[in-house]
């Protein structure tokens, strides 16, 4: 399970209308790869994302496990 802080860098939807984002780990768990938001969360996820973005903020992520493309359980914006 990863529970902690990460960098975001690019955030889109799939297909299947999920958030995807791309993320590392502030501690090394993981480097700049991809990561899908739960079903029936990808726009909340996805404009948390985009705020994250923009603002140049860092985000909290929970996830079962960091291989590629796992999903997002919880995504918060951190200061």
């Amino acid at each position: 399970m990863f529970d902690g802080v990460c960098q975001i860098r690019r955030a889109g939807v799939s297909i299947e209308g999920l958030a995807q984002l791309d993320l590392k780990a502030d501690n090394g768990a993981f480097d700049w790869d991809w990561f899908l938001s739960q079903d029936n969360m990808g726009k909340e996820v996805l404009a948390t994302a985009l705020v994250a973005i923009t603002s140049g903020r860092k985000v909290w992520v929970q996830m079962e496990t960091t291989t590629r493309w796992s999903r997002v359980h919880r995504f918060l914006l951190i200061k």
